[in-house]
């Protein structure tokens, strides 16, 4: 099992936690439309969110006889309108040329099975009669078109589309994973029924670890265009800044939602398309992330999230991990000494108010170079006030949030937390820091323990 000690694990949302606490955000009217994927889908078309063609609705036994099965030819899936868990959804990738014994056509499922249309119609019958809805009511069926699989993909399965969830809370993304079918999971990308999920680093869109089902670790998995084992970290998701808007947008369009789970697909043509949306969404994704989604719910509740950009830049500086901290072999760690030069990035654009430092260039960036201090008795990194507004860092879109806080004398303040970019050793760090008035200090700027992960310090005296 996954090695997390103790005190990441009270760092995690549990069940109780989210049905008794998380699930208050999410309104009756929101949970409705999110456990019915036909109002689900057509409240996000409506919103501007792409999602699958629906291709076909049925709410009684009428419309299933009267339905002319012979225009599906491939690429489709029949789904239980109420249903979860991933129960009841058959996935077909063609109908077969030649038919049974009986004069029945036949289709190929995506795990291998041959299904015959009798079969699928059958299987309809069960789905309107409530056998997989979540209240075991009456249901509805809706056949709609199967994506056509991101290139990307083909090396990681042969039995099913990947798709990646991502956690909303508060319009801001908290948490993603990459899910991956397996044979054992019957092509379908659903971790109870034994499909892999990667965690997904929020801030670059890269794999970090593997869980295969509920929890067993994964650090390698087989890739189908190479034909080798290739480890579960490092694996870039294409259309990650697109992904990410894309689940803000479905939390827009269904406000009553302040919780949920977006399920979504990369088309090879059209990019990102929501499958679904779910308001109780499964807690696994904190095993594959080896990170507890409650410190990071906590630290959003009360922001107020002015737009979309805003929720974005939010998740990628406050939960945003090191790539070095995620994978499986950890680097070297550096050595720093108590005094280090830092480089800043310098926001596109924008012509910084500084006489003596020379603009410089880290890879396709502009930089500046800024003395910092090393401090391991602060948590979080800091930047003097008036530095900050010369590198062009205090703008409406760079500040996060404003942190309360009381100063010595006793007075109430709030304290702006911007987002930073800057390079320590040539690692690239991406972080939220504190704004603060270091006008009478020798650095500007203060690192604080958040930011030093991988490094090792030097005893040197100052």
């Amino acid at each position: 099992m996954l090695g997390i000690d103790l005190k990441q694990y009270r760092q995690f949302l549990t069940k109780n936690e989210r049905n008794k606490v998380y699930l208050r955000k999410n309104s009756s009217q929101g949970r409705s439309i999110a456990d019915n994927k036909y109002k689900t889908k057509i409240r996000l078309a409506r919103a501007g969110v792409s999602v699958p063609e629906l291709m076909a609705r049925f709410r009684k036994g009428e419309d299933l006889r009267s339905f002319e099965w012979g225009k599906l030819e491939a690429n489709f899936v029949i789904k239980p309108v109420l249903g979860y868990g991933g129960e009841g959804i058959l996935i077909i990738r063609r109908k077969l040329d030649s038919r049974d014994e009986r004069g029945e056509e036949r289709y190929l499922m995506m795990s291998g099975k041959i299904i015959g249309l009798e079969e699928i119609k059958l299987h309809c019958q069960e789905i309107l009669a409530g056998k997989y809805s979540m209240h075991g009511t009456a249901d509805n069926v809706i056949i709609e078109e199967r994506i056509k699989i991101h290139p990307m993909f083909f090396s990681l399965t042969k039995v099913g589309t990947p798709d990646i969830r991502v956690i909303v809370f508060n319009w801001v993304p908290v948490m993603a994973m990459l899910r991956i079918p397996t044979e054992k999971s019957g092509g379908k990308a659903n971790l109870q029924q034994g499909a892999y999920g990667l965690g997904i680093d929020l801030a670059t869109g890269i794999t970090t670890f593997g869980i295969e089902g509920k929890g067993e670790e994964v650090r390698k998995i087989f890739d189908y265009r190479k034909k080798r084992m290739i480890k579960v970290n490092g694996i870039k998701i294409p259309f990650w800044k697109e992904i990410l808007e894309t689940a803000v947008k479905c939390q827009r369009a269904i406000p009553g939602l302040g919780f949920m789970g977006v399920d979504i697909v990369l088309d090879k043509e059209d990019g990102p398309k929501v499958l679904e949306v779910n308001a109780r969404p499964g807690l696994s994704i904190q095993l594959c992330n080896k990170a507890g989604m409650k410190r990071r719910i906590e630290k959003i509740d009360d922001i107020n999230v002015r737009s979309d950009e805003h929720a974005i830049s939010l998740a990628k500086y406050l939960f945003g991990e090191k790539f070095s901290d995620k994978v499986a072999e950890k680097e070297q760690e550096k050595k720093i000494q108590p005094l280090e030069i830092i480089k800043m990035k310098i926001p596109r654009g924008f012509k910084p108010d500084l006489q003596k430092s020379p603009i410089l260039k880290q890879g396709k960036h502009r930089v500046v170079e800024v003395r910092a201090k090393v401090d391991t008795g602060a948590f979080r990194s800091s930047i003097d006030r008036n530095l900050a507004d010369k590198l062009g860092l205090m703008s409406v879109e760079k500040i996060l949030y404003f942190r309360h806080y009381k100063s010595s004398l006793g007075k109430h303040k709030d304290r702006p937390v911007i987002g930073v970019t800057f390079w320590l050793q040539g690692k690239k760090v991406v972080t939220a820091v504190n704004v603060a008035d270091r006008s009478k200090l020798r650095t500007k700027f203060l690192l604080g323990r958040k930011d030093l992960e991988g490094f090792l310090i030097s005893a040197k005296k100052i």
